[in-house]
């Protein structure tokens, strides 16, 4: 792996609202009661911007879940994680159910940049070629939502 790798930063002070860091990991794990878990979500996306779930991490990067697992546990993806220890209550105080809460998020911004690295890789070994590569990817210039577009006309005669 090239030490160049765009990883979020974190600041120690963070730790506060993220938790302390899996040794040898870039994993940040969280123990709290579930009525926290909103304020900790909050808090990591005002902070570190967008950011997926694990199989959103592996959509975006174009692998398995199981890759990403791996690479979170190699310290090589940033990973935040919060385990709920105590069930919230309803607005009007009767108990919710205790339920397994946890949630996790990985940066939007790594997802993309290992893609990257991947393809990088692919193209180096000969698996794709740079065309191949840019051809994949959408060209959305949201033509269909012209007013005068095709598709806006049919949808208009189905009203």
């Amino acid at each position: 792996m090239n030490d160049s790798f765009p990883y979020v930063q974190v600041p120690v002070e963070m730790r506060a609202v993220l938790g302390e860091p899996v040794p040898g990991t870039r994993i940040y794990r969280r123990d709290g009661p579930e009525d926290h878990s909103g304020f900790w979500t909050d808090a990591i996306f005002e902070f570190f911007g967008p950011c997926v779930s694990p199989g959103g991490a592996a959509q975006r990067a174009g692998v398995s879940r199981a890759a990403v697992h791996e690479r979170l546990k190699q310290g090589k993806l940033t990973g935040f994680f919060y385990y709920s220890t105590k069930a919230r209550r309803f607005l009007f105080g009767s108990p919710k159910v205790k339920r397994q809460l946890q949630l996790g998020y990985i940066p939007v911004s790594e997802c993309q940049a290992w893609r990257k690295e991947l393809e990088e890789r692919a193209v180096r070994q000969g698996l794709i070629t740079r065309e191949e590569l840019e051809g994949a990817k959408p060209d959305w210039s949201n033509w269909f939502l012209e007013w005068n577009s095709s598709f806006a006309k049919e949808q208009e005669k189905k009203k």
